[in-house]
């Protein structure tokens, strides 16, 4: 998954220069202050996710949860949610794509992006899980707090 890369500043790097329209690198410029990370890392995070693309062009790329998510393109189904069904199912394709009402096809197009950035993808579910968890306690602190009726 694309937004778990490792933290920019410990991964060296080789200069490369760009002659960019003026209006897309202030496109580029604003977007990156508004996220709150360097220009570089945003383009390399735009390269990657558009070579990613290439490469598995059933997949997309949305901010979910302070990150980029993989999902199925054109749909709010993450990567991460098929495979889990997949799992739930002990590999079932089939099982799996009537259990989440897809074809086939996306199932496997989420196997094999999955397949090729498991390391990412599961970064990323762990990510999830603990900020689950995290909203979780957290509502239960309030509760616990709240004054009975």
């Amino acid at each position: 998954m694309v937004g778990m890369a490792p933290d920019p500043a410990r991964i060296p790097r080789t200069v490369v220069s760009l002659r960019l329209d003026p209006a897309v690198l202030a496109r580029v410029t604003a977007r990156a202050e508004a996220l709150g990370v360097s220009r570089t890392a945003l383009v390399e995070r735009y390269i990657l996710e558009g070579m990613h693309r290439d490469d598995h062009p059933l997949i997309d790329f949305r901010s979910r949860h302070g990150m980029t998510a993989a999902c199925v393109a054109g749909r709010r189904l993450e990567v991460r949610h098929v495979i889990g069904q997949l799992r739930a199912h002990g590999g079932d394709r089939a099982a799996t794509a009537a259990d989440l009402g897809v074809g086939l096809h996306i199932v496997d197009a989420c196997a094999d992006y999955y397949g090729a950035h498991r390391e990412q993808e599961d970064a990323y579910a762990a990510a999830v899980a603990a900020r689950s968890a995290e909203l979780m306690a957290l509502d239960l602190a309030a509760e616990a707090a709240a004054p009975s009726a």
